[in-house]
Formats: C-alpha cells, sequence, structure tokens
C-alpha cells in the first residue's frame, strides 16, 4: 500500500480519554477548537498560520472573549482535523489510501491553501 510521509517533527499529540487532543509543549496552549464531541487543546499561531478559516473563528472567537472554537460541520470529522493540525504544527503525517480523503476535505473546509503557506496541506500537487 502506497503512502506518503509529510513533516519532520515527532508527534507530539496525547489522548487525554476519547473526546480530548492535547499537544504536549512547553507552552501553554490557548485556544480549544470541539470538533463535534473532541476538544483539541492547541496553540493558536500554528494553526493561524496555515487555515483562513481558523483565522477568522478565532478573530469572532477573541471578540466574544472566548477561547473555545465550534466546528460541528468539518468534512472529515475530528480524524480530518487532527491530520491537519498536526500538519500544521510540522509534526510527522502519513497519508494513505485510509486517511487522504478526510485530510484533504478537511485542508479544504479550513483553507489550507497555497495563499496561506506554501506547501500547505491542500496546495496542488506538483
Amino acid at each position: 500500500m502506497k503512502f506518503m510521509k509529510l513533516g519532520s517533527k515527532p508527534d507530539a499529540f496525547q489522548s487525554g480519554g476519547a473526546d480530548v487532543r492535547l499537544v504536549v509543549s512547553d507552552l501553554a496552549t490557548d485556544v480549544i477548537v470541539h470538533i463535534g464531541e473532541v476538544k483539541f487543546y492547541l496553540h493558536k499561531f500554528p494553526l493561524l498560520s496555515k487555515s483562513s478559516k481558523l483565522q477568522k473563528l478565532v478573530l469572532k472567537a477573541t471578540e466574544k472573549g472566548t477561547d473555545d472554537i465550534h466546528i460541528d460541520d468539518l468534512p472529515g470529522g475530528a480524524k480530518g482535523f487532527e491530520i491537519c493540525a498536526k500538519f500544521c504544527y510540522g509534526m510527522v503525517v502519513t497519508l494513505s489510501p485510509h486517511n487522504v480523503v478526510a485530510a484533504r476535505c478537511a485542508a479544504e473546509f479550513l483553507g489550507m491553501t497555497e495563499d496561506m503557506d506554501k506547501g500547505n496541506l491542500n496546495s496542488p500537487p506538483l
């Protein structure tokens, strides 16, 4: 089976139960992204540098005085979002026939295009 690896940093995501994912870091997380029932405790900067949709959602949340972002209709669901989040952090992501559709759909929804960052997840192949 063919697969493609992206990123170079080791995976620093941990599961805090069936419905909690968090990134291990010396810095405290500053945003909670809710994808359906799953909560992701993350940092704004890596996400905002690659996703136009998250830029807009974080701005709206900040204006409301909250760090919580809710995305209930994300194509690819929590599985797709986790792949996109890991990509934003530069962590190793392995795309395979089992997850590439979820990752691609989530990346498109999140606006992870070449306009945001060269070589972004939803960039056209070479």
